[in-house]
């Protein structure tokens, strides 16, 4: 029997913190100091609470957003959320060597 490695991948990843600044900087409802309606790569989100973001995900429905969550996007510009702490066992941040 063959044995196979994965490719590697290189996604796209936001953090709780990050996202909530992009919300601040690219034109959100701000109410409180925090972003409550933007849109993030087509996906309208919505303010749950100060540490909740809904964000719709196709066929699912919609996605509790938390700062114990990291958003990424694919290659195929999916964006999907998974957990940090899994997030940071299954990728490392891809170094610029070309500058």
């Amino acid at each position: 029997m063959a044995k196979y490695i994965k490719k590697p991948v290189v996604v796209e990843a936001i953090t709780f913190e990050e996202f909530v600044q992009f919300g601040k900087d690219n034109g959100g409802n701000i109410v409180n100091g925090m972003p409550w309606h933007f849109t993030y790569k087509g996906l309208a989100v919505t303010h749950s609470n100060d540490e909740c973001y809904l964000i719709p995900i196709v066929g699912v429905g919609f996605y509790e957003f938390t700062p114990s969550d990291v958003l990424i996007t694919d290659r195929f510009g999916s964006t999907n959320p998974m957990k940090k702490d899994f997030f940071e066992s299954l990728y490392q941040e891809v170094v610029d060597t070309i500058n």
